[in-house]
């Protein structure tokens, strides 16, 4: 299977080694162009105003517009993966949606109260328990997609990409 195939089809099944090594240079290139822009911005302009100049509002539009088309190829890879697994693709949205909603919703969750009341008492905050339960759905999906062996054989998403073993 060539790298394009790999990086922008849904179809197919790759093992956990080709998994990895398309998935984690995808993830390090778009992390570091997404945040490449706005840090040199940042330095350039400096700190001398309170007010946030445009060039780093544009930095960050174009950071997110970069983010976005890096998602293909992760959920391209990711659902290839899942097919080696027997599972549909849409399984992504359980292990890469849900944590993430639950992870960054829990910022917006306010304490009842007095947070250090509420803090002092040994409750946790609705906010903190919804970011806490992201952590094990996430570690399941990196389990799954990197970690356990694919189905044996062909199955419904195609042939083994491992060759067969004598």
């Amino acid at each position: 299977m060539d790298i394009q195939t790999i990086l922008f089809s849904f179809k197919g099944r790759i093992g956990r080694g080709t998994y990895w090594l398309s998935i984690v240079p995808v993830i390090v290139a778009v992390h570091f162009v997404t945040f490449a822009p706005i840090l040199i911005v940042g330095f350039i302009v400096g700190t001398e105003s309170e007010e946030i100049p445009d060039s780093i509002l544009i930095a960050g539009f174009a950071a997110h517009l970069i983010w976005l088309t890096g998602l293909w190829p992760m959920l391209a890879v990711g659902s290839k993966r899942l097919h080696d697994r027997n599972k549909r693709g849409w399984w992504l949205l359980v292990w890469w949606l849900l944590p993430f909603y639950l992870f960054f919703g829990g910022f917006g969750v306010d304490f009842v109260g007095d947070p250090n009341t509420v803090l002092r008492a040994g409750y946790f905050s609705t906010g903190s328990i919804m970011m806490f339960a992201s952590l094990p759905i996430a570690l399941w999906g990196i389990v799954e997609l990197g970690i356990l062996p694919g189905t044996k054989g062909p199955n419904r998403f195609g042939d083994d990409p491992l060759p067969p073993q004598s």
